[in-house]
């Protein structure tokens, strides 16, 4: 087996951090640096359309220049890419929309180690096909041993064809707009360059590192690679000052919000809101990953993993049609402002292990453990085989979730004024009493605030 080396596993060590939460894939997106599609039995129209959304609206928009927003690259994972493929040729028939997908890649690169799909597809040719416009997309037959072995001759195809491909579509669209497809099968049938519509092969033999790993280290390179191309992009709620004031203080209670709970002290929330806010948030490219949820449960356990490991490069989101999942900030502060019209109310907070220190404001069911403050739940053991906060419901506008380990001289002295900690009380993998990693999980809904609720 080989190792990966350019994707580090630990924690950032350093002062405690500030992740504030605002997903904009629901629309406009600008936020997204990449769109990961793993392969996965249960991937259906729902995952097939929302990648070709977030391919519309990131890459082929004509009203937001991909230039102020920042490069976004789409990826298939192993045999993703064959079913999406399928699924948009059966689609294009009566979707004029996807027939340039003949003609330009909807993918810039599959990666993996191919056991669900051994070869490439028979129109790649052998090792060094090169397509018309120049580019050479497989990999050699042997593939690479790790991701950090492919070649950044490489990286920058993958980047420069990303740029033809964009003019590519764009000239296509505007010279067949209003075609029937029996024109566009005209124009296929003049002998069109197969390869032109096809993206990398990238086969890579490591099997200490899954597929959807190798996705984001490719990821990682890419963007150290061409850092012209990155584009920081706030959430919005930080961009004005009335956005800033409604993560200093929590927000209003939302509509329908129950009155039962844990720790519902107004005066504590928002004074948790304000010292979170005292840290700069912290920018983190967004990568939205599809196929991650549904089929074998080891599948779905490992893509969790990937995804932790990754929170301190890049803002992960696992999603289906039911779920939006995300890492929270490891030893510091979440804020996370919901999308009221796709994100519902219910809602969990998972930690994969004993949690030593937590608090929360803006649940139903807040948090407060570890502080040595009077709280309702202070007795509550939260870990795996004891109790894990599922079912919970949002309650204000901003939840805020402080994962942070303070010295216990401060907190004995009732301050939190130290911002950093000594470094076995930073690293998890040097300090067995640290806190464990932790997701946060979301509904999804279909913008009727009235259907949301509890479904456990």
């Amino acid at each position: 087996m080989a190792k990966e080396s350019s994707w580090s596993m630990s924690r950032m060590a350093g002062v405690w951090k500030r992740k504030v939460v605002q997903h904009d894939f629901y629309d406009a997106a600008g936020q997204v640096a990449a769109v990961v599609l793993m392969n996965s039995p249960s991937n259906g129209r729902w995952e097939y359309e929302e990648y070709l959304r977030l391919l519309r609206v990131r890459r082929f928009n004509k009203q937001q220049p991909e230039s102020s927003v920042g490069r976004c690259y789409f990826l298939c994972t192993d045999g993703a890419f064959s079913r999406l493929q399928a699924y948009i040729e059966e689609e294009r028939k009566h979707r004029p929309e996807l027939r340039p997908f003949s003609h330009v890649p909807f993918c810039d690169a599959v990666i993996g180690d191919m056991d669900s799909c051994k070869n490439p597809p028979h129109n790649y040719g052998t090792h060094g096909s090169v397509d018309g416009a120049g580019f050479s997309l497989s990999a050699p037959t042997e593939g690479y041993a790790t991701v950090d072995d492919i070649p950044t001759s490489v990286l920058d195809q993958i980047h420069d064809r990303y740029t033809f491909t964009v003019a590519e579509f764009t000239r296509m669209s505007a010279t067949m707009e209003g075609a029937s497809l029996e024109e566009w099968d005209k124009l296929d049938a003049k002998g069109r360059d197969e390869l032109l519509s096809l993206p990398f092969w990238l086969y890579v033999r490591c099997q200490s590192t899954t597929d959807f790993m190798k996705a984001l280290i490719l990821l990682n390179r890419l963007r150290e690679k061409h850092k012209e191309d990155i584009v920081s992009i706030p959430p919005h709620v930080l961009r004005t000052e009335s956005g800033k004031r409604l993560l200093e203080t929590g927000g209003a209670i939302i509509p329908n919000a129950g009155s039962i709970g844990l720790d519902l002290d107004p005066e504590r929330e928002r004074e948790l809101c304000a010292e979170a806010c005292k840290e700069e948030a912290v920018l983190l490219p967004t990568y939205v990953c599809m196929g991650a949820l549904g089929g074998r449960f080891d599948q779905e356990m490992a893509s969790i993993s990937v995804m932790l490991s990754a929170s301190t490069r890049a803002h992960v989101v696992l999603i289906n049609s039911n779920n939006t999942i995300f890492a929270c900030q490891f030893n510091g502060w979440t804020q996370f402002v919901r999308n009221a019209r796709c994100e519902g109310v219910t809602c969990g907070l998972i930690n994969y292990g004993t949690m030593k220190e937590c608090e929360t404001s803006g649940l139903q069911w807040n948090i407060a453990v570890g502080r040595g403050k009077p709280s309702e739940s202070k007795d509550l053991v939260l870990g795996f085989g004891k109790l894990i906060s599922a079912c919970n419901s949002i309650r204000r506008e901003v939840v805020t979730i402080d994962l942070r380990r303070q010295l216990l001289s401060t907190r004995s002295q009732g301050g939190s004024n130290t911002k950093q900690a000594p470094a076995n009380e930073r690293d998890d993998e040097v300090n067995e009493d640290h806190n464990p990693p932790t997701i946060f999980s979301i509904e999804r809904c279909d913008g009727d605030e009235t259907k949301f609720g509890h479904s456990c």
